[in-house]
């Protein structure tokens, strides 16, 4: 096992459990939310379990078509139709490649995608030639347009009699484009819970907000996702992942400096991936080199970017509390922090479904992930 940062991996360490549920529910096409804080493996985990399904399977960012704090609706569902398409083409049979009802079908897709659109490019790829439509600018009513696209997956399914896989990550951020298209997650409900031959996962960071999303009367997808929680790793976790880390790296290491490792990153596998790289420096992995790079770490550029990033896009109210809360140390109370009852509410609601901090007990919150809360302090 080698550390690696930045990036998911199709072989998480240690995550056989949350592999295997996932593999049942998407066996019993059951909807199914994978929700974890960032930097937990979430994404790795899903690519793991759907390597080795074979199925028409897609997975789509939503995060990728955020702009600012819009969603851009127009390209995730045209890059979304486009997969749909260019996947059931492979499941095809040779002499089948392309037949007219895939043939009728993508032209259906397309004109609705005309109609919601404007101009957009759709690109797939038959038998390795790739095929780009440009679509002119036409009105018509989006949410009809919307119900075709939405069914999609499940028609062609039918047709060439396999079951599709649709994974969405950053599943939340879907909830921005309901300020231009309010409804819409009414629309994917309407349709989803009806589709018998494809499965949907999705997946997310913000784990106050989905859980409202999907615990919630008043919300569309209403009891329709069993969760899967992602949890840090546990300390024993944590500590046979860096011993192996290190025996594979060909790095010596005294346990008990692994031990103050694992207290201080407290399980997320990021920033153990990020440890064990800066670790490779050393000789030996012992006390003097662990205090070093975990210094080193809360004001190093990248992770300080990834931080700084984060916290700019936060609320006002938001950004005084988590800097309060690192400033006590990543855990407390809120008394004495200099706003409104109001605006410590909005601060906090906003920090829970972000994922960011959780409530311990009455009035005492914490910052899950200790290295923000070590790096607010000196940004």
């Amino acid at each position: 096992m080698k550390f690696v940062f930045g990036k998911p991996t199709d072989e998480p360490f240690d995550r056989e459990t949350e592999i295997s549920i996932l593999t049942s529910m998407i066996s019993r096409n059951q909807p199914t939310a994978v929700i974890g804080v960032r930097r937990i493996g979430k994404t790795s985990i899903i690519l793991k379990t759907i390597k080795n399904i074979e199925r028409p399977k897609i997975y789509i960012n939503a995060e990728e078509f955020v702009e600012g704090k819009s969603f851009d609706l127009i390209s995730f569902l045209s890059y979304y139709s486009s997969l749909i398409i260019a996947e059931a083409i492979k499941f095809l049979e040779p002499k089948k490649k392309f037949s007219f009802m895939l043939k009728q079908r993508g032209e259906e897709a397309i004109n609705a995608l005309r109609e919601l659109l404007g101009y957009v490019k759709l690109s797939f790829n038959i038998n390795l030639v790739s095929i780009e439509l440009f679509i002119n600018r036409k009105s018509g009513n989006s949410k009809d347009s919307i119900r075709e696209l939405l069914n999609l997956p499940q028609e062609i399914a039918e047709k060439i009699g396999k079951d599709y896989l649709i994974v969405i990550d950053e599943f939340q951020f879907l909830k921005l484009a309901e300020q231009n298209l309010p409804g819409l997650f009414h629309l994917m409900r309407g349709k989803w819970q009806f589709h018998k031959n494809v499965e949907y996962v999705v997946s997310g960071s913000s784990i106050g907000m989905l859980e409202r999303l999907f615990s919630s009367k008043n919300e569309s997808f209403y009891q329709f996702f069993f969760p899967i929680y992602i949890n840090p790793f546990s300390r024993e976790v944590s500590l046979n992942f860096l011993k192996e880390g290190f025996k594979d790296e060909g790095i010596s290491y005294e346990e008990d400096s692994l031990n103050y490792v694992i207290k201080e990153l407290d399980g997320i596998p990021a920033w153990l991936n990020y440890f064990g790289l800066k670790s490779l420096e050393c000789k030996v992995v012992n006390e003097t080199c662990v205090k070093k790079v975990l210094n080193d770490m809360i004001v190093d550029p990248i992770i300080t970017a990834i931080v700084r990033d984060e916290y700019n896009k936060l609320s006002k109210n938001a950004k005084k509390v988590i800097k309060f809360l690192a400033e006590k140390g990543g855990r407390g109370s809120l008394r004495g922090i200099p706003l409104g009852r109001s605006s410590i509410n909005e601060g906090v609601r906003k920090l829970i479904n972000d994922g960011y901090i959780r409530r311990e007990e009455r009035g005492v919150y914490s910052i899950i992930d200790p290295l923000i809360a070590k790096i607010l302090r000196v940004i």
